[in-house]
C-alpha cells in the first residue's frame, strides 16, 4: 500500500471499490470550482497556505485548453499542490499552440516548472507535468530549496520537434 490519501472530484460517482476505499474521499462537484481543504485555512488573514508535503493534483478533465489554463491559474497561483499532472485535450486537426503556450506560461509565471509530453496513443492531447520550483521538503519535514536533480519531470529524451 502506498499510504496515499486521494480526494476525487467528479460529477459522477466512482466505481464501487473506490467509493468504499477508506483512502479515497469522493467529492461530487466541478473540478474547476473545487478548492482543496487546506485552501481556506488562512483565508481570514488574506494569505495563502503552502501545499501539504508531497501533494499532487492530477486532472484528466475534458475541457477546452483555455479552461485548463484557468485551472492551472487557480492551483499554481495559490500553490495548492507541489506537483501536477494535467492533460490538455484538442479538437480537430489543428492544434492551438497559442492555447498550449498560455497554459505553460500560467504555470511558469507562478513559479512552477512545466514540461509537455505527447503520449502517442492520445493523438489529440498532451500531458503537462508541473512541479513547484520553490521550496521542497526534507525527509524530516523541514523545507529546502528544490534543485533540478529532484524534479519528477525529468529531462527530455528527444530533441524538440514542435514547429517554432
Amino acid at each position: 500500500m502506498l499510504d496515499c490519501k486521494v480526494i476525487a472530484v467528479d460529477r459522477s460517482e466512482l466505481v464501487d471499490n473506490l467509493m468504499t476505499d477508506e483512502m479515497v474521499e469522493f467529492v461530487k462537484g466541478d473540478a474547476f470550482s473545487y478548492q482543496p481543504p487546506w485552501a481556506n485555512k488562512n483565508a481570514v488573514h488574506g494569505s495563502t497556505v503552502a501545499a501539504p508535503k508531497d501533494s499532487w493534483m492530477v486532472s484528466d478533465v475534458i475541457a477546452y485548453p483555455e479552461r485548463v489554463a484557468e485551472l492551472l491559474d487557480s492551483w499554481c497561483g495559490n500553490h495548492w499542490a507541489e506537483n501536477m499532472i494535467v492533460t490538455v485535450k484538442f479538437q480537430g486537426a489543428d492544434t492551438p499552440w497559442d492555447a498550449l503556450d498560455t497554459a505553460i506560461g500560467v504555470a511558469t509565471n507562478h513559479g512552477y516548472k512545466c514540461r509537455v509530453k505527447h503520449f502517442f496513443n492520445n493523438k489529440n492531447e498532451v500531458t503537462l507535468m508541473v512541479a513547484d520550483e520553490g521550496e521542497a521538503h526534507n525527509s524530516d519535514g523541514g523545507k529546502k530549496r528544490r534543485d533540478d536533480s529532484e524534479s519528477f519531470i525529468g529531462k527530455s529524451m528527444y530533441p524538440l520537434t514542435l514547429p517554432l
